[in-house]
């Protein structure tokens, strides 16, 4: 999160909304991750097998999850940062606004 308050900082005010939407949904991703846990962990509390590879790429994919939001955040900061710039080739063809 820290991450997303820095990118905040770059942002006007009328576009700040945009770093809260990343923010709650990076807090579902939480959730889900620790719903996750919650259900592993009782499934070997009954005494299924945990396996472990399932595990681990379940992980390693919400991560990158993660990563792919917080690397859209910033790409739409600094399109929005050199709004105008005729120089600035943008990220998003379509626009950020």
């Amino acid at each position: 999160m820290a991450k997303v308050q820095h990118l905040k900082s770059f942002l006007p005010k009328e576009h700040q909304l945009v770093t809260h939407f990343v923010e709650h949904a990076l807090a579902s991703i939480d959730n889900l991750v620790e719903q996750q846990r919650e259900f592993n962990a009782a499934q070997a509390l009954y005494g299924d097998k945990i396996n472990g590879s399932e595990v681990r790429v379940f992980n390693e994919t919400v991560a990158q999850v993660k990563a792919a939001l917080l690397q859209t955040l910033e790409k739409t900061a600094e399109d929005l940062s050199h709004k105008g710039d005729k120089h600035w080739t943008a990220h998003f063809k379509d626009g950020v606004e």
